[in-house]
């Protein structure tokens, strides 16, 4: 896993998992969203539950299939008025220990391989230690769930400011250099040579 701050962490030991399935149900108290709004600049998070399943993944990795259910408020891009959004986003996400069993580091270790599933939506991660910080991917999925642009109901951007195509492609083909010019100043250093 990448070593980015999130601002909530559930930790949960995967070696005490062992071969069974086990189901959490979380519910975020009110300190814990206060923290989550405030790192994604919502105004209000109302409410935010996971549910989780976490299975035993190859000799000794964790899968965890979670669904989030949130309410928050946003605020609008273009007015500042505050917008509900409902955040429904499931993942599926696998670990692996950076150690194998025999003490050897996965990531350090370029002979060692790791079979991916194409049915697999993303590659395993890596965690330190037995435990492994569910609430890092929760807040990841979380934030992956929030409208990056949203507006209240009815609110539309002024044409003005909306930008014009025909505008940005004159600038970019103004911006790129003619394929003669290139060749031009390629053929003037060849001649001085």
């Amino acid at each position: 896993m990448a070593d980015t701050d999130y601002p909530w962490a559930y930790l949960f030991d995967a070696t005490r998992l062992g071969n069974k399935t086990k189901h959490l149900k979380l519910t975020l108290n009110e300190s814990d969203r206060a923290q989550i709004a405030k790192a994604y600049d919502l105004i209000e998070l109302i409410e935010l539950e996971v549910d989780l399943d976490l299975r035993p993944w190859r000799r000794d990795g964790l899968a965890a299939r979670g669904h989030i259910r949130a309410n928050a408020v946003q605020r609008c891009v273009v007015t500042l008025e505050p917008v509900e959004c409902v955040i429904n986003e499931e993942f599926d996400r696998t670990f692996l220990p950076e150690q194998d069993s025999r003490g050897r580091r996965r990531r350090d270790d370029d002979t060692l391989e790791v079979d991916l599933d194409v049915n697999e939506s993303d590659p395993p991660d890596y965690f330190e230690g037995p435990q492994v910080d569910l609430g890092a991917i929760i807040c990841e999925h979380f934030a992956l769930g929030l409208d990056p642009f949203a507006r209240a109901k009815g609110v539309e951007m002024d044409e003005k400011y909306a930008p014009n195509p025909e505008e940005e492609q004159k600038q970019d083909e103004e911006q790129k250099p003619s394929p003669f010019a290139a060749l031009e100043a390629f053929t003037g250093k060849i001649n001085k040579s």
